[in-house]
Formats: structure tokens, sequence, C-alpha cells
């Protein structure tokens, strides 16, 4: 007859380990439950909902996404005289100059600047071709012809392309902090302090480096216009108030505040390189550029991947340094997708329409992210992929 008692006691073992398994992993999976996926399918329910965090939710259906996705493109022709038929021009601030008058009035003065007028096409009012309730998202001029993106959240989709746009900072970051990672890689003096030098703005609170930007970029009495006077560059740049220049300057503060954390990743990851690849590389020829290319590259394409997508998913949600330096303007200029939903979830107290609007950007940055690792397929190497 077989012994049944190290078989009950196998298994009397393996039930002490799952259930101390299951005890362990509890918390863990407690708090995704209750602080993860519990608020994420509550907020999909609210996105179909008005409330107003004071009183209780009304269902309005898919209301919230129709105002999202309500979108027009309008193509707007230049504007003629009722009368005569003649095309029209804006002259300054002069609008509906005819056709016929343009030659007279490009020879005048503007009375403002001094300088001679300048005459452009006349068009329509943004308001009288678009819908009812829609704003101006972006004005496209294609094959000579004006057209008119809008929307009724306008101010929305303003708001995501600034912060894709702003994502360009991602990859020009990466790049330097590679660059940095390479130089700090050698046997130089002092290595170590700057080391610790470039990892600072990493332990600093966001808010006290947004302030000392601040500063920097300060108009009047800022560092950066001071320095570019000092060189003979142009030194009046109003860089958190001016359409052009708050993107780019955002950008340069956002590349500086994560150089450090990319610089020490890419550290790390240089000094896992085998030794014995480059020694083969210098063997067979490869000068700087070729080991940078065929060594340094292909073994750093895991690192570069897991940066640019923490970085774009990170860069999806940018909110406090924007915030703080620029309020969204000028003109809804550096507003992003994360004030705007906060906008309207705290300040405005529409909770289910910023729901709607969470989903819309976790979508993206889905979309964005599995586009990424599809990609990559094509670009990263992995140590047990390249000795096959």
């Amino acid at each position: 007859m077989i012994p049944l008692r190290p078989r009950l006691s196998q298994a009397s073992n393996t039930r002490r380990e799952a259930f101390w398994a299951w005890l362990f992993i509890l918390p863990v999976t407690a708090g995704f439950f209750l602080f993860v996926l519990g608020p994420m399918l509550a907020s999909l329910a609210l996105s179909f909902t008005k409330w107003d965090l004071l009183s209780p939710a009304e269902w309005a259906g898919t209301r919230n996404w129709h105002s999202i996705f309500s979108v027009s493109v309008v193509h707007t022709p230049q504007a003629r005289d009722e009368a005569s038929g003649e095309l029209l021009f804006q002259c300054g601030r002069h609008r509906n100059v005819p056709a016929s008058e343009l030659a007279d009035w490009q020879q005048r003065n503007d009375e403002r600047t001094g300088e001679p007028f300048d005459c452009r096409p006349g068009y329509p009012r943004d308001r009288e071709v678009l819908p009812e309730r829609f704003g101006v998202v972006s004005e496209i001029a294609l094959f000579g012809q004006r057209w008119l993106l809008g929307a009724r959240d306008h101010v929305l989709w303003i708001a995501l392309f600034n912060t894709v746009y702003m994502l360009l900072a991602v990859p020009i970051g990466m790049a330097l902090a590679l660059a940095v990672a390479i130089v700090l890689n050698q046997q130089l003096r002092g290595r170590n302090l700057l080391r610790a030098v470039f990892y600072l703005p990493n332990v600093l609170p966001i808010a006290a480096t947004s302030v000392i930007w601040l500063w920097i970029f300060n108009p009047e009495f800022g560092i950066l216009n001071h320095l570019l006077g000092s060189v003979g560059l142009p030194a009046e740049g109003r860089w958190l108030s001016d359409q052009g220049t708050v993107k780019p300057s955002l950008m340069i503060m956002g590349i500086w505040s994560a150089l450090g954390f990319q610089m020490l990743i890419y550290l790390a990851a240089l000094q896992a390189v085998p030794s014995q690849l480059y020694e083969a590389a210098v063997i067979d020829g490869a000068g700087l550029w070729g080991r940078f290319r065929f060594v340094t590259w292909p073994s750093l394409s895991p690192t570069t991947f897991f940066l640019l997508v923490t970085g774009m998913i990170f860069g999806f949600q940018s909110f406090a340094q924007p915030y703080i330096m620029t309020r969204g303007g000028p003109g809804n200029a550096s507003r992003t997708v994360v004030m705007e939903i906060w906008k309207n979830g705290f300040a405005d107290l529409e909770m289910g329409y910023a729901s709607a609007q969470a989903w819309l950007l976790g979508v993206v940055i889905l979309l964005i992210t599995v586009a990424n690792f599809r990609l990559a397929r094509r670009w990263v190497f992995y140590e047990h992929e390249q000795h096959v």
C-alpha cells in the first residue's frame, strides 16, 4: 500500500504557499481595484453624465462626447463687395478695401507703425462661416485657398495640438542626455561632481524650478536676455508672453528638467555594454562613429525605447510647469490637455465633461504607446537577439 502522508503533506505545503502568496499580493491587488480600476470605470460612467460635484449626476447620454468630436472644416473664399463684386483686402486695421483702391493704400503709411500698409486678402469673419458656437482651432492655407478647422470645444483641440507640439522636446532631450552620458562615461576628472550637477534638477520641487525659470525668462531682468545681449544678439524677447516663443520656452525648461534622469539611465546602460564588443569593432577597423553606430546604439536601443515611451506618456500629462508659469497663455498658446481637464472638472465644475476629456487623452496615449511598441520591432535590439 502506498503511504498517503507524503502526498497529503505536499498538498498542504502547496496550499500554504498559495495562501501566503495571495496574502502578500492582496494589498497591491486591492489598491489596484480601489484606486486605479475603480476610478477608471467610474470616470467612464461619469463621461455620459452631467455632474457639478454638488448635486446628483444626471444622465446626459453621448452629449459630452458629441461636444468633443464636433469638428468642422470650412473653406473661406476671399470676401467680395456686394455691390461691385470686387475682391476685398485688409490693410492694417482697415477692412474691406476694394481691389481698385489697393495700389493707393499700399503707397500710404500706417499711422500706428509708420510703415507702408501690409495689405492682405480679406475674408469673412470666422463666426460668419463656422457653425454656431464653434471656435477656430487652426487656419490652413492649401493650394492658395484658406480653410478653417473649427470645433465646438476648440480650446480642447488647441490644447491637444500644444501638447503634441511640446512632445518634440522628448527626442531632443534624449539626444542631449545621450551626448552628456557618453562624455561623463569617460575617465574625466570630477565626473562624479558633474553627474550630481546634471541630476540636481530632478530632486528640486517643480514649483521651485518653475519660479527659477520665470526669472530666467523675465523680459526685463532675466538672465537669458542679458546673456543674449552680451554676445550681440537681440535681447528683447518676451519669452513667455509671446505666442511664437512660449512653447519653445517651456520645451527648453522641460529638457533641462528631464536631462539628469535620462542621462543617468543612459549612463547605466553604457556601463553595461560589454567591452569585448568594442575591442572586436576596433580589430575590424571601426572608427569612433562606427563603434557608436554598430555597438553603442544597438546596445542602447532598449534604453532609448524605454525613455521614449515614458517621456511621451509624461509629456501628455504635462500640467504643473505650464500652469505655474503661463496659466495656459498667452491666448491658449501654452494650454495643455490636462490643464483643460482640470479647468473643466475643478474650476467650472463640469466633472462629466472633464471625465470624457480624460478618456480621450487616455485613448490617445494608448494608441501612441501601441504604435511605439509596433515600430520598436524595427529598431530595438535586445541582447538575446544579437547573438542569434
